[in-house]
């Protein structure tokens, strides 16, 4: 079985990457395969259905990569800090090259951080796009708060809260629970 964690960060090195780098620790403890998918460190262009633009080489391998590893996936966790009150429009633009037959009937975990005011809302409209999309958004969702995290001697990020930890722990399951057992095989 294997997963897609895609961060939409703008930011290298992002406390959303952070998250993802734990929670991928934890899908690890139950032996899946997880990708994590940066937008920071893999751009993708942005979508032009008209042709007016021409996206450079690199744009065009990060994309192909970002939609193979989706059509791959048997789960999703995306991944947004939380800018003006919703997800990045990276993560938007990386979803609109994506297709409901990558997403269809497959559990989405989602996960955010907010600089400022803590806030959910991120998370509410990205379950909208999922619905969207046919995803199944599971019921726990994660988050955070740059306090949440403590930082390395390599200023790399890592989430220091416990009781995020806990919660990352409840998310994990809850996704591995759905996409090893889902009733919905049938509709994919």
């Amino acid at each position: 079985m294997k997963g897609l964690i895609i961060v939409g960060s703008a930011k290298v090195g992002s406390h959303t990457a952070a998250l993802a780098q734990y929670l991928k620790g934890q899908f690890e403890e139950h032996e899946l395969n997880v990708d994590i998918f940066d937008l920071a460190e893999q751009p993708i262009h942005q979508l032009d259905v008209s042709g007016a633009s021409e996206p450079t080489e690199s744009y065009k391998n990060n994309l192909k990569e970002l939609q193979t590893k989706a059509r791959e996936a048997d789960f999703f966790v995306l991944g947004s800090p939380n800018y003006h009150g919703s997800y990045s429009g990276i993560l938007k633009n990386a979803l609109d090259h994506l297709t409901m037959d990558d997403f269809k009937m497959k559990p989405v975990g989602l996960v955010g951080n907010s600089g400022g005011i803590v806030s959910a809302e991120p998370l509410s409209h990205l379950r909208l796009i999922v619905r969207t999309l046919l995803g199944i958004a599971v019921p726990t969702q994660i988050a955070t708060h740059d306090s949440d995290y403590g930082k390395l001697d390599d200023e790399t990020y890592y989430l220091a809260n416990e009781e995020f930890q806990l919660r990352a722990r409840l998310f994990v399951d809850q996704i591995v629970s759905f996409a090893q057992n889902s009733p919905y095989e049938h509709l994919k």
